[in-house]
């Protein structure tokens, strides 16, 4: 299964926001969500595509469609958000850290 899916799978069955803003969240589904970088030969040969699937827009999406994505997600899981549940805030943080790392990397790109 792509990270990508994983990711999909992950947020549809685990973040679910009521009208409060709570988020539901089994921390048990994250414990394979984060790949080892230790072993980055196949890593490096599809990261960028592994990118464009992390911030949910098609290949080749240019950078103000990325840009788009981009805070779209921010807005969605920032740990700013959680500040009140320890175990939400944590894995909003490695979240949004993935995020930036997709972004950074698209910026230094079409930079």
């Amino acid at each position: 299964m792509s990270l990508f899916s994983r990711i999909k799978n992950i947020i549809k069955s685990n973040l679910n926001f009521s009208k409060t803003s709570e988020i539901e969240i089994d921390l048990n589904s994250y414990k394979d969500f984060y790949f080892d970088d230790s072993n980055s030969s196949s890593f490096e040969k599809d990261k960028e595509k592994e990118y464009y699937k992390i911030l949910e827009v098609e290949y080749g999406s240019g950078l103000k469609e990325i840009k788009k994505a981009y805070k779209k997600l921010l807005k969605k899981y920032h740990p700013d958000l959680f500040i009140n549940n320890q175990e939400k805030l944590k894995i909003a943080q490695k979240l949004i850290k993935k995020i930036n790392e997709a972004y950074n990397y698209f910026e230094r790109k079409f930079l």
